[in-house]
């Protein structure tokens, strides 16, 4: 008479079935992050590149760039604090990973300007300085992109995004830039 002997698992092939399995999340965790990081990228260089070429189109009729932040007002800021960022605030709690914000009514400037974005929700915060000739830039992000004042009319507008959870402005964000003067999309990570 033979007795067959039915086996369950020792603890050590569990705890390497364990293993196994934290490992594999701890991979597809990276490469969710990464997927979501190139997803918002994807969302500011498209609305860069929206931002850069009706501001071509306003300065061809109007002979000047057009500011777009938060205000209402057509005033014109020069400046570079997070309130004037538009949809959100990137303060202490944005966290663009996560979070959307669902645009609502859209600032003056935007719409002089023609920008629709494609999508009713954006996850990053944007705005647009400018200047006359010979007027130099402010602030951290249009200071390094002009060490002096350039001599002809400019812009450069801003995509603020947070690729790691909540943050607060201007640390532990990422800041991608478009110019007047050039196609190229320059990032600068505050996180640095």
């Amino acid at each position: 008479m033979s007795r067959s002997r039915t086996r369950g698992m020792s603890i050590v092939e569990l705890m390497i079935v364990v293993v196994i399995i934290g490992i594999l999340a701890a991979i597809s965790v990276v490469s969710y992050r990464r997927y979501i990081a190139r997803a918002r990228t994807s969302e500011v260089t498209a609305m860069l590149a929206e931002f850069a070429s009706k501001e071509m189109l306003y300065y061809q009729d109007a002979g000047l760039f057009l500011e777009a932040h938060r205000s209402t007002s057509n005033a014109i800021s020069v400046n570079e604090n997070s309130n004037e960022f538009f949809p959100s605030d990137p303060n202490a709690s944005f966290d663009s990973v996560r979070t959307s914000v669902t645009l609502g009514t859209l600032p003056d400037s935007w719409r002089l300007l023609g920008i629709r974005p494609r999508w009713p929700q954006l996850y990053c915060t944007y705005m647009v300085n400018t200047g006359a000739a010979g007027t130099a830039a402010t602030g951290s992000i249009g200071a390094a992109l002009w060490p002096s004042a350039p001599q002809v009319p400019w812009f450069y507008a801003m995509g603020a995004c947070n690729l790691e959870g909540a943050a607060g402005w201007p640390n532990q964000v990422t800041i991608m830039t478009l110019t007047h003067d050039s196609p190229a999309i320059r990032t600068r990570d505050e996180a640095q």
